[in-house]
């Protein structure tokens, strides 16, 4: 009697702690900032109530010329591993982002419905924060108010086609202000904060996987450019 009773409170702490699981967010962050000619990127994942947290960093984005391109240092780091975090640099050029964007197309053609999916993934993501705000100048004040105007224009435009497929919590907060009578400068700064629960994350993955195998070779697609990402990492 007291085995069977003990059984199904072990049951029962199980299936409840499985539903907490499942019903935990996954929160993220991002910030980019750009000063001028300095970058950085931040991003933070915290998921399973705060007993995991990834960190990724860009500190700083260099640009070579044009045959070369950028050189981007990363940092990431978790909570769950010890020591201090890894970095690594990269060199991103044309040929690489032709090579990204060749990759992508694979993914497409090795997914049924991958646009769909995303789309329908991005309306289980909640938006609870989305700032942007631009301080630009020119020599000329007339070309200041004319870019001023265009920045504006470019900022309304893309965050309301991407309202068409997030949540948004609260209304974005986008600013493009002018500065007069200062030296050429440009300083930006984007910020957003969501989250999704780990149980639609999880279904999410699952319709993915589906999508894959029900195309010819599509499962083989997708390893082969995990295993070409990773190679790409490890090399840099």
């Amino acid at each position: 009697m007291w085995i069977w009773l003990g059984v199904i409170l072990i049951l029962l702490l199980a299936c409840i702690a499985l539903v907490l699981i499942l019903l935990s967010p996954i929160k993220f962050r991002l910030v980019a900032r750009k000063v001028n000619w300095n970058e950085t990127v931040r991003i933070e994942v915290v998921t399973l109530y705060g007993l995991t947290r990834l960190r990724y960093e860009i500190p700083y984005i260099i640009f070579k010329n044009m045959k070369d391109g950028f050189k981007v240092e990363q940092k990431h780091a978790s909570n769950l591993e010890k020591g201090e975090a890894d970095s690594s640099a990269q060199d991103i050029n044309k040929d690489k982002v032709r090579f990204w964007a060749d990759q992508f197309y694979d993914l497409l053609r090795a997914t049924r419905g991958l646009k769909q999916w995303m789309a329908s993934t991005l309306r289980y993501v909640t938006f609870d924060k989305l700032d942007w705000s631009t301080n630009v100048a020119l020599s000329n004040a007339a070309h200041t108010a004319t870019l001023s105007g265009v920045l504006w224009g470019l900022k309304t435009t893309l965050i309301g086609w991407l309202s068409c497929y997030i949540r948004l919590k609260q209304r974005p907060r986008l600013f493009v202000v002018p500065v007069f009578d200062q030296p050429p400068q440009l300083v930006t700064e984007f910020e957003c904060s969501g989250k999704i629960r780990l149980g639609r994350a999880l279904y999410a993955g699952f319709v993915l996987i589906v999508r894959v195998l029900k195309v010819k070779g599509g499962f083989k697609k997708w390893l082969s450019f995990a295993v070409k990402g990773n190679q790409g990492s490890s090399r840099s």
